[in-house]
């Protein structure tokens, strides 16, 4: 008898795809495996199949008729609201991002007072809007920049320093510094960073790079070789205050960190936390010699402890903020003092401790909302954060530790937002776990069952959605529609508990939650199937495909953006590696079940008539690869019973979504809001019917 863990591949006919000369069907551990569509997994495979969609895609949005004028202004109008994002502070001068007007990408800045200077404008580079700053890191004194720069959305930056006080560019051109972490030298004569190898999308390094050296006599400090890691093993750099001391934070996966330190002046690597604490560690700080960071280990709506590092042994931790009701996300030592924000429900709180945990302070918040990015100097005076809800634009807000007093530091126009209501309610889900969900919508909506609404959520690798302003569900609720988010088991809304409930095998329960939140919905009598509309995006797709398996008689159309519908296949396309501790693989015999189970380009069923779906995927996505999007379409259209449209669009200079412009993203935009409404019966056109074959 053959081993089930050996593959038995059979020859079938290709329906639809021309080029194509097989599918095939695998035995995975036992386990039989269609994949009627894998010829669309190459370029060459999918050409002609992509053609033939953008020209159908075209013909449906052309049988709509002209574009709606005033939608297609109105999302301009509120694309120009833009935010200000990715706050810093150094030697009490501040950082931040901020894009505004018709500005395509976002804009470094640096704040003194009251004067605010240009540093770093993508536009210089490309007026289209293709380059965008990725992220950046100011040296101690903030006379200095390492940023990184990437174009067509690929996220694949390259590394440059800039003076500040002269916005003098240096030699640095560093590349394969995708998502770069930078840990400056105290005399700032260089910088420990990461980089990848050469064409590699795994093995993370950390180097030590000195002004002016070529890259390629950058000294090797830290990597698998050295700390016996995993290649899909996640590395980040931090400076201890004083500069004695580099944090090396190694993340497997979303569930479990380890933390090793490198004395500087010996040259001494030490593993002081190690992964089979089966914890996280994260907010980092040395604190008058000892390690001060947020840990879930038997805590797993997180605690805040000291560590001393000759006795690291947990056992030996000092606890300084205990677990609470509510999930601690991050932590600031600033001025003598400890801020923590906390998540209740999603929506930030921010506290303030002495150094010993005591004198417990809540600073008073704008609206319902969450901080995005907080920094601070340990020696400073002022806490720099940045603030957003669904009705405010992201502002950069400064808090005076000894007054605790916030005032507004940088913000963008603000739209009228009068006559909106924010609320969160909790649903109970399948097995009565509640559920919390936020819902916006004008004042006096009538519960009849009528309204227009658009449900979105993610749920997955520990993160959360929090309240943000997004000028997308704005224009919804503006022309009279419910926007609703559901915070989905997966996400660290409630702690690593609620994310352990949404990961590998109990992934089902992130995609009935979902499907309870629209029940709730259709049940309160905000809407009914026939008015109800769902969009996700990346992990989020995933979602888009679950619900139209799984539940498609309980929406009217969907909108996927760069998902994953290819559960089996995922981890072959890289960097997907990295994500098997979050959802498994299919190469493990007691993974390839579940996976099998939900994968939504497997559950598709030939003969139902499935709701309405466009699938929104781009060519330089170095995340998730189009293949995905491409073959779930297909195998929807080849299935479908019903006469809803399934439509293919891809992008061919945008990726993941991070530094997609601002044009970009009102065409977009324009595109989904054009589909749904034809799809509900709103604006200027209704669609026709449409053919998927």
């Amino acid at each position: 008898m053959r081993p089930h863990n050996l593959p038995l591949l059979l020859a079938l006919a290709v329906p639809g795809v021309a080029g194509a000369e097989a599918a095939l069907v695998e035995d995975l551990h036992g386990h039989r495996v269609e994949d009627p569509y894998r010829a669309l997994e190459t370029d060459e495979g999918a050409a002609s199949w992509i053609a033939q969609q953008e020209a159908k895609a075209g013909a449906y949005f052309e049988r709509l008729g002209a574009e709606d004028a005033a939608m297609s202004r109105r999302l301009d109008e509120l694309s120009r609201i833009g935010g200000v994002t990715g706050l810093s502070i150094k030697r009490g001068r501040t950082f931040y991002v901020k894009r505004t007007g018709d500005q395509e990408q976002g804009i470094l800045y640096a704040r003194d007072g009251s004067k605010e200077r240009k540093l770093v404008d993508p536009a210089a580079l490309d007026a289209s809007g293709k380059v965008a700053l990725d992220w950046y890191h100011p040296s101690p004194s903030g006379k200095l920049i390492a940023y990184g720069l990437s174009r067509d959305g690929s996220e694949e930056s390259v590394l440059h320093v800039l003076r500040v006080e002269d916005d003098g560019a240096l030699s640095e051109a560093i590349p394969n510094t995708r998502h770069g972490s930078v840990a400056w030298l105290p005399d700032e004569s260089g910088f420990y960073y990461t980089r990848y190898p050469e064409g590699d999308r795994y093995n993370r390094q950390v180097f030590l790079h000195r002004l002016g050296d070529e890259p390629s006599k950058d000294s090797y400090v830290f990597g698998a070789d050295v700390g016996g890691l995993a290649r899909t093993d996640w590395i980040d750099v931090s400076m201890g205050d004083g500069g004695a001391l580099l944090f090396i934070q190694v993340s497997k996966g979303w569930s479990v960190s380890e933390l090793w330190t490198l004395e500087r002046a010996s040259g001494k690597l030490t593993k002081l936390l190690s992964a089979e604490l089966g914890a996280l560690f994260g907010s980092t700080r040395l604190i008058d010699g000892k390690v001060v960071l947020i840990t879930n280990h038997q805590a797993p709506r997180n605690k805040l402890v000291s560590i001393d590092p000759a006795n690291p042994a947990p056992e030996a931790w000092r606890t300084i903020v205990p677990e609470g009701e509510w999930p601690i996300d991050s932590m600031e030592h600033v001025g003598g003092k400890l801020a923590v924000v906390r998540l209740v429900k999603a929506v930030s709180r921010l506290e303030l401790y002495e150094l010993d945990g005591k004198g417990q302070r809540i600073v008073e918040l704008p609206e319902i909302g969450s901080i995005g990015s907080i920094d601070g100097e340990a020696k400073g005076q002022k806490l720099v954060f940045s603030y957003t809800s669904f009705l405010l634009p992201t502002t950069a807000f400064e808090l005076d530790m000894k007054s605790a007093k916030v005032r507004e530091l940088a913000k963008v126009p603000a739209p009228k937002t009068a006559g909106l209501v924010v609320k969160q309610i909790d649903y109970p889900s399948y097995d009565g776990t509640w559920v919390p969900m936020f819902v916006v919508h004008k004042e006096g909506l009538e519960l009849d069952g009528t309204n227009p609404t658009l449900l979105t959520g993610y749920g997955g690798f520990n993160i959360s959605y929090d309240p943000r302003f997004s000028p997308t569900a704005l224009y919804w609720v503006e022309q009279g529609g419910v926007f609703a988010v559901a915070n989905l088991r997966g996400g660290s809304e409630l702690g690593e508990a609620w994310h352990d409930a949404g990961k590998l095998g109990n992934k089902h329960q992130v995609f009935r939650d979902f499907e309870y939140a629209m029940r709730h919905l259709i049940r309160a009598g905000y809407t009914r199937p026939e008015k109800l509309a769902i969009t996700g995006g990346s992990n989020g797709g995933l979602l888009m495909g679950a619900m139209m398996t799984q539940a498609p008689e309980l929406f009217r159309v969907s909108v996927g953006k760069v998902g994953l519908y290819d559960m089996i296949r995922y981890q072959k396309f890289p960097p997907a590696e990295l994500w098997v501790d979050e959802y498994g693989s299919a190469d493990e015999a007691d993974q390839v079940g579940y996976l099998l189970g939900y994968s939504p380009y497997h559950q598709v069923i030939p003969g139902v008539a499935y709701p309405a779906f466009l699938g929104l995927t781009a060519k330089a996505d170095t995340r998730v690869t189009w293949v995905h999007t491409a073959k779930f379409v297909a195998a929807l259209q080849g299935a479908t019973a019903g006469q809803a449209p399934i439509l293919f669009h891809m992008e061919q200079q945008a990726g993941h979504g991070q530094g997609k412009g601002r044009s970009d993203r009102v065409k977009e935009d324009v595109m989904m809001f054009r589909f749904i409404q034809a799809q509900l019966g709103q604006g200027q056109a209704k669609a026709k019917s449409a053919a998927n074959r």
